[in-house]
């Protein structure tokens, strides 16, 4: 899965009287009422240096092992390729040099497999990533008061840190490894003062730095993503059917002699199977849908939030959002957009 929603870096808080901004060039829906679409005004509240320490390492080491996860693929499908053309090349030659160059690059090929397997980045990059997302969403519904952290909680950074070690327990058990040093890390200990002092302020404060920190630049980050995956998408598309159609004419004009000895619908051929295998590594056409989908359900969420939400209703309503930008449920989504 690809990398789940970073937030930027936010200046500290000074007064906000309007969080919103509508973006009037958004095309009317289906019901005729123009849609609500919004882009995040400068953020004045949070960054991601108020949030959990653990939040910060683990979204670095995510990123990290994600970039080694996708180079190696990349890397194992650019030597494989160069391994065929090597083969290709070495029937036309006389010389032995050829052969020997194929063979190399095949051997390479299998070294590169056997060193991704044995560093396991794509393992890494997914637990990792799990417990980044899994502390930002912990800390915004600490603040904020949503889901168990409700206003009725009688200590909830007891709660906080049972929730987060709970969870951690379970990562570990998936290959997460802890590298916090000390009990002051640990639980409560990853309670920020910045995530203290927001829970304390009034409902009205609470929900509009959510509506605008969380909600909103999550739904932007969305719909870029999507829009991203969409292009990637078409893309790699046009060059995997490209490269087809000029297997298929080589074939063509081999099978009537018009191209003799070298066999060029095999090697692009080659060139086709490696640019489906990069598209279903980065998964471009399941994730523009899923994240489609969020961006929109987003958006529905963030209207009722502002506008009928109550604050007998409001601990509900952020665990339902905190749900939908879970990596569990774009997981899920992108099951059907396969």
């Amino acid at each position: 899965m690809e990398t789940s929603p970073r937030e930027a870096d936010y200046p500290l808080s000074r007064p906000f009287p309007d969080f919103l901004r509508w973006d009037t060039g958004r095309a009317m829906n289906s019901g005729g009422a123009m849609g609500a679409a919004t882009t995040p005004v400068p953020s004045t509240t949070l960054g991601e240096e108020d949030l959990p320490p653990l939040f910060r390492q683990s979204d670095e080491r995510a990123l990290r092992h994600q970039r080694e996860s996708f180079q190696s693929v990349r890397k194992h499908l650019s030597v494989l390729l160069l391994a065929t053309a090597a083969a290709v090349m070495a029937e036309q030659v006389p010389s032995h040099v050829g052969a020997l160059c194929a063979a190399a690059l095949y051997g390479l090929t299998i070294g590169i497999g056997l060193h991704t397997s044995r560093r396991r980045a794509r393992a890494h990059w997914q637990a990792h990533r799990a417990v980044a997302e899994l502390l930002k969403s912990l800390a915004w519904q600490y603040m904020v008061h949503g889901g168990p952290f409700h206003s009725r909680v009688a200590d909830p950074d007891a709660l906080f840190a049972e929730r987060v070690e709970e969870r951690l327990r379970e990562l570990r058990k998936c290959g997460w490894e802890d590298t916090r040093d000390g009990a002051g890390e640990r639980g409560a200990g990853q309670i920020t003062p910045r995530m203290r002092a927001v829970r304390a302020k009034p409902f009205v404060t609470r929900r509009d730095i959510y509506l605008r920190d969380r909600l909103l630049e999550q739904a932007v980050w969305y719909r870029n993503r999507a829009a991203r995956a969409h292009r990637a998408s078409a893309r790699w598309s046009t060059v995997t059917a490209l490269l087809t159609l000029l297997a298929l004419t080589a074939a063509v004009l081999r099978s009537i002699g018009l191209i003799e000895g070298w066999d060029l619908a095999g090697l692009l051929s080659a060139g086709a199977a490696a640019g489906v295998a990069w598209q279903e590594v980065r998964r471009h056409r399941p994730l523009t849908y899923a994240h489609s989908l969020i961006e929109q359900d987003l958006e529905t969420a963030r209207i009722a939030m502002s506008t009928t939400v109550t604050e007998a209703g409001w601990a509900d309503a952020v665990a339902e959002t905190e749900r939908l930008v879970s990596p569990a449920h774009t997981e899920w989504l992108v099951r059907f957009g396969m």
